[in-house]
């Protein structure tokens, strides 16, 4: 069998997983482990000025989170943001393709299939394939565990050379406040003035899938393309623009975390290690083991809409 194959048989199957179970005459995903991941390692690539921003500024300024890693000042991207970011480009997704499929109103389909509409954050129907994989909590009435796992990343670069600062070159970024005056001279009434990752700048990464089906698989590698365009941190609708370059997906836990890339990018050496022909780097897995690369990936996002439809089918 191929590789691709191998992957495929290792999925869970969509009924076992995403069909929502009778809780009290209401529909709720199923608490269920498989005691199976898929691991999604990558790179992402800044094209736009990029805002990092976990926390209130100080007067006019805002700063971006900054890390003292691995001998260097690191900007720091947070696994809150990666995922939230994600979920939202996942739930618009799922509800382009549900008018596809079904050529109806996705609103609609949400309350008759699952009770209520899923509103992000605030209405969350803790049933659907976004709760079930993202997680989910309604007040009285129940909750999911998410079942995807982000980790903190943080940029290859020092500040130095990848944020833009009052001390560098190019200086902070200056924001313009509504209502400005323009027949005045600018104070700190009228502008602000930001930090930010500059365009060019990496961040390697590491997602895991607990009880994957090949739809969750191939629903995430969309959902990161939809959030790249979308962007990511504070400012995304015209900041945070990125490239994801994906290096593997396997099944199995990783033997390496997003410090050892950061590491291996250092010393110039990141691709190598996800050579499919020659890779170095493994995974810990109870069964076989199956780590694809390139082509395959996108084979697996390839099957999006036919998974999507075995999806409908099990509702």
């Amino acid at each position: 069998m191929s590789k691709l194959t191998d992957f495929t048989g290792q999925m869970a199957n969509i009924e076992d997983v995403l069909e929502p179970r009778e809780v009290k005459g209401k529909r709720v995903a199923k608490p269920i482990y498989t005691r199976q991941v898929v691991t999604i390692v990558g790179v992402k690539t800044a094209k736009s000025r990029f805002l990092p921003v976990s926390h209130e500024g100080h007067g006019i300024e805002t700063y971006i989170d900054k890390v003292e890693l691995l001998g260097k000042t690191r900007a720091e991207f947070i696994a809150r943001k990666l995922k939230g970011i994600e979920r939202r480009a996942h739930m618009a997704l799922f509800r382009e393709l549900v008018e596809q499929r079904t050529n109806g109103d996705w609103q609609e389909f949400f309350t008759a299939r699952f009770g209520k509409e899923c509103v992000v954050p605030d209405g969350l129907c803790i049933a659907c394939w976004n709760c079930s994989l993202f997680g989910g909590l309604e007040a009285g009435r129940g909750a999911t565990f998410s079942r995807i796992r982000y980790f903190d990343t943080y940029s290859a670069d020092d500040v130095v050379e990848c944020v833009a600062m009052l001390e560098s070159e190019e200086g902070m970024g200056i924001g313009n406040v509504i209502f400005e005056d323009i027949s005045k001279p600018r104070t700190a009434e009228t502008y602000h003035l930001y930090e930010y990752v500059k365009a060019g700048t990496r961040f390697p990464f590491v997602t895991i899938i607990e009880s994957p089906t090949l739809l969750d698989v191939a629903g995430y590698l969309w959902a990161v393309r939809r959030a790249d365009e979308h962007g990511y941190g504070k400012y995304s609708a015209n900041h945070g623009k990125f490239d994801t370059q994906f290096l593997t997906v396997s099944t199995g836990y990783p033997r390496f975390s997003v410090l050892d890339m950061l590491e291996w990018m250092e010393a110039g050496k990141l691709e190598n290690r996800f050579q499919a022909d020659a890779p170095q780097v493994t995974f810990d897995s109870t069964r076989e083991v199956v780590t694809l690369y390139g082509d395959a990936i996108e084979e697996i996002a390839g099957r999006l809409h036919e998974e999507f439809d075995a999806y409908l089918a099990v509702l």
